[in-house]
C-alpha cells in the first residue's frame, strides 16, 4: 500500500482474482485492464471473506502498509487458469456504493499474475557456470604471503 493502513478509518479492500474467466467489469469507466471473476473482501479489522465464505481467523495480516491474505484454493476454483497464473488486482473502498468511491486500482489499473518462485533451468545453468568461473579464478589467484 502507498501508506500505513489505518484501521480507525472507514473502508475495506477488495482483491479481484481472475481464475480464468475474469470479466472487465470496469471497462465502462476506462479500466479495461482490470479483470476478475472472484472477489476477496478484506476488512481493516483483520477479517476477510470470499464469495460469502469467511476465511479462518489468522488469514489476514495487516502490518503498517502491508496487507497479506491467505486463501484456501478451494475457495478460488479454477475457471481456466492454473493457480500459478491467476491474476490479481486490489482496490481500496470507502465502504459506500458505486465506483466513484474506489480511490485507486493497483497495480496501475491492471491485473498481475504471480511470478514463478522457482528459477527456470537456463537461470540455474547461468548461476552454476558463474560460480564455476568464480571458483576457477580464485584457484588460479596467486597466494599472498605476509612480509
Amino acid at each position: 500500500m502507498a501508506g500505513a493502513i489505518d484501521a480507525s478509518l472507514p473502508g475495506f479492500y477488495a482483491i479481484g482474482v481472475n481464475t480464468g474467466t475474469g470479466a472487465n467489469s470496469f471497462a465502462a469507466i476506462g479500466l479495461a485492464g482490470v479483470r476478475f471473476n472472484q472477489v476477496i473482501a478484506v476488512q481493516k479489522a483483520g477479517t476477510a471473506a470470499v464469495s460469502g465464505s469467511s476465511l479462518p481467523a489468522g488469514s489476514v495480516t495487516i502490518a503498517g502498509n502491508l496487507l497479506s491474505v491467505v486463501v484456501p484454493l478451494s475457495l478460488l476454483p479454477s475457471t481456466g487458469f492454473t493457480p500459478e497464473t491467476y491474476g490479481f488486482n486490489i482496490w481500496p473502498r470507502s465502504g459506500a456504493g458505486g465506483t466513484e468511491v474506489i480511490s485507486d486500482f493497483a497495480p496501475d489499473n491492471a491485473t498481475v499474475s504471480a511470478a514463478a518462485a522457482v528459477p527456470e533451468p537456463a537461470s540455474w545453468l547461468m548461476m552454476i557456470v558463474g560460480f564455476g568461473a568464480l571458483g576457477a579464478r580464485m584457484r588460479r589467484r596467486p597466494v599472498l604471503k605476509p612480509a
